[in-house]
């Protein structure tokens, strides 16, 4: 389905010698320097990076509640089905983490099925694809939609997970977070239709729509996709001096004390600390 008319477009030369095909909003999320590292450095090898907890337990939550509220499917059989495949995700960082996510995992469901159902999103397709083209950026950026009620409002999913050993309670956000608010930027951009972003916890779910908060409405929308603009354009001026990215690493800072971008397994962080050995 087609939600935004726009002028086919040529990749620029610049990203092309790259070899890059597109961008992502994950991929503008992060620091440049790790852009540098893990999309011209590592390329496909960054996939074999392993994954923590916090991620896998968010991949199977999503897949259950989206066979739920999308396709119908028994929400019993679809709670068991994720922890399943929660035990047989490669996650490794912290069994502690492990063992109490698990137990989480039919309470989220449980909790975003009953949000996202009560904001009309039974059969919504999920997963669809959108590609859209920023002013003077020449890649598309290119996601995938958590749910989409086709011609009228598109939702992404995202859970909090408690990450101590005191096992507080997770939070609910009293708005939107930054990043989040790029995406559905982003895909709203993409859609034209009206975004919402939910957050779900083990022990209660919020959603927030242009409705109830300043962060999806309009200019707060078009001020986040110029911030993704501005991002996307220092790659590729940064792509037109050089796509080696040993010369690149050499005009930037790692920040190695970034407060989650370098948390990696030992290996691919020491990989990364001979690339900007200058």
């Amino acid at each position: 389905m087609e939600y935004r008319v726009e002028m086919k477009r040529e990749i620029g030369k610049e990203w092309r010698d790259a070899e890059l095909t597109h961008l992502s909003v994950s991929q503008l999320n992060r620091t440049t320097a790790y852009w540098i590292y893990a999309y011209l450095y590592l390329r496909d090898d960054r996939k074999n990076i392993t994954v923590g907890e916090n991620a896998a337990v968010g991949t199977a939550v999503h897949n259950g509640t989206q066979a739920i509220v999308c396709h119908g499917l028994d929400i019993t059989e679809q709670m068991l089905a994720a922890q399943i495949a929660f035990d047989f995700h490669d996650a490794n960082q912290d069994q502690a983490k492990r063992e109490k996510y698990r137990d989480c995992i039919p309470d989220m469901i449980r909790n975003g099925v009953d949000i996202l159902t009560e904001y009309g999103f039974v059969g919504a397709v999920d997963e669809e694809r959108i590609e859209t083209w920023l002013d003077g950026v020449n890649v598309p950026l290119i996601g995938f939609v958590d749910m989409l009620v086709p011609d009228t409002m598109f939702c992404e999913i995202k859970l909090l997970k408690d990450g101590t050993q005191g096992w507080a309670k997770a939070t609910l956000p009293k708005a939107p977070e930054k990043a989040h608010v790029a995406q559905a930027a982003i895909y709203h951009h993409a859609l034209q239709v009206t975004p919402s972003i939910c957050y779900v916890t083990d022990h209660d779910a919020v959603m927030y729509t242009p409705f109830n908060c300043d962060e999806l409405k309009a200019d707060a929308l078009a001020d986040a996709v110029e911030d993704m603009r501005q991002k996307a354009l220092i790659r590729q001026n940064l792509l037109r001096v050089s796509t080696d990215p040993k010369v690149l690493a050499s005009f930037t800072d790692p920040d190695w004390s970034h407060m989650y971008q370098w948390k990696i397994e030992d290996e691919y962080l020491e990989k990364a600390k001979k690339l900007w050995k200058l």
